[in-house]
C-alpha cells in the first residue's frame, strides 16, 4: 500500500485553516496535541469536526448514434416479350383454263398494294416507392444507485481527573508521549516498516492507547475487541484487519497490568 493511504491519515498533520482571534489550535509546534496544562488562561482551543457529503448530479455523454445513407445502383434486369410480324409472300402458280368473264379484268392495267407490319419492344421505366425506412429517437429514464464513500471526523471528550500528576484520567497509565520509544520499536520490528512512516501508523497506536485509557473499557483484549472494532470502522471503513495488531500492542502496552 502506497504511503499516502487515505484510509489512515497522521494525527500530527497541522490545519492550515487561520483560527479567529483569541483562538488556539490544541496542537503545539511539533503537532502534537497539547495538554490542558499548555492552554493558558483566556485561550480556546478547537478540533473542527468535519463530514464530506455525497452530492450526485448529471452530465450528457456521447453514446454513439446511427447513421443512415441512400445510395443508388445499377443492375441488369431481362424480361422476355412475345413479337409479332407479317411477311407478304408472292408466288406464282402455273394454270391452264379458259379465260372467264372475270379474268378480262386482267388485261386492264392494276396495282395491288400490301404493307407488312412487325412489332417492336418498347422499353419504358417507372419508378414506384417499394419501402420507407423512418428514423426517430424516443427517450427512456432509468434509476442507478450511486455508492461511494463519504469520511466524518468526530471528537471525542473525556474527563480527566485531577490530583494525578502525569497520568491521563486511568490510575497508573502515563501520557501517551512517554510510550513513543516503546511504539516506535515495535513499528521499526513490524512488517509496516518496509511501507510506512512511523507517522502514517501513529494513529493506530493513538486508539489502542486511548482504549486503554477509556474507564468504559473494562476487561482484556478479547473482551473489548468488538466494539473496538466497530469504533475504528466508522472511521477507517475496511482497515481493522490491517491495523488490529497495532492496536492491541498498544493496548496491552498501556493497560495496567499488561505493562512489559
Amino acid at each position: 500500500m502506497a504511503q499516502d493511504d487515505p484510509t489512515i491519515r497522521n494525527q500530527s498533520q497541522q490545519s492550515n485553516q487561520q483560527r479567529q482571534p483569541g483562538r488556539d489550535d490544541l496542537r503545539n509546534e511539533k503537532g502534537e496535541l497539547r495538554g490542558d496544562r499548555e492552554l493558558r488562561p483566556g485561550e480556546e482551543g478547537e478540533l473542527d469536526v468535519v463530514e464530506e457529503q455525497l452530492e450526485v448530479g448529471k452530465r450528457a455523454v456521447d453514446k454513439g448514434g446511427v447513421r443512415v445513407r441512400r445510395t443508388v445502383e445499377e443492375r441488369p434486369v431481362e424480361e422476355n416479350v412475345n413479337l409479332r410480324e407479317e411477311h407478304v409472300n408472292v408466288e406464282r402458280r402455273p394454270a391452264n383454263r379458259p379465260v372467264t368473264g372475270a379474268d378480262e379484268r386482267a388485261f386492264t392495267e392494276g396495282m395491288i398494294e400490301i404493307t407488312e407490319t412487325a412489332e417492336q419492344a418498347v422499353v419504358a421505366k417507372t419508378a414506384r416507392v417499394v419501402e420507407e425506412v423512418v428514423v426517430n429517437k424516443d427517450v427512456t429514464e432509468r434509476n442507478e444507485k450511486v455508492r461511494d464513500t463519504v469520511r466524518r471526523s468526530d471528537v471525542d471528550v473525556e474527563r480527566i481527573e485531577g490530583g494525578k500528576t502525569g497520568t491521563t484520567g486511568t490510575t497508573g497509565i502515563r501520557r501517551f508521549e512517554e510510550f513513543d520509544n516503546d511504539f516506535r520499536q515495535n513499528f521499526q520490528g513490524s512488517s509496516y516498516g518496509q511501507q510506512y512512516q512511523y507517522e502514517q501508523i501513529q494513529p493506530a497506536y493513538r486508539y489502542g492507547y486511548d482504549l486503554a485509557c477509556d474507564r468504559s473499557s473494562t476487561g482484556d483484549w478479547n473482551s473489548i475487541e468488538t466494539n473496538a472494532r466497530t469504533r475504528w470502522e466508522q472511521r477507517n471503513p475496511g482497515t481493522w484487519e490491517r491495523f488490529k495488531d497495532t492496536i492491541k500492542y498498544a493496548f496491552e502496552k498501556v493497560r495496567p497490568g499488561h505493562s512489559r
